[in-house]
């Protein structure tokens, strides 16, 4: 069965993929370093 070329569908937000990468990123970045400043705060 030979592979069909579709085109890529944009994501549903952020428009572009390479944003939506970039939130993920970012995200994840807070989520770390809202974690290490939980374990220093309560580490006391």
């Amino acid at each position: 069965m030979p592979h069909k070329s579709t085109p890529e569908e944009p994501p549903p937000f952020l428009k572009t993929w390479p944003r939506v990468y970039a939130a993920v990123v970012i995200y994840l970045v807070m989520i770390i370093c809202l974690f290490a400043w939980f374990g220093k705060a309560f580490s006391r």
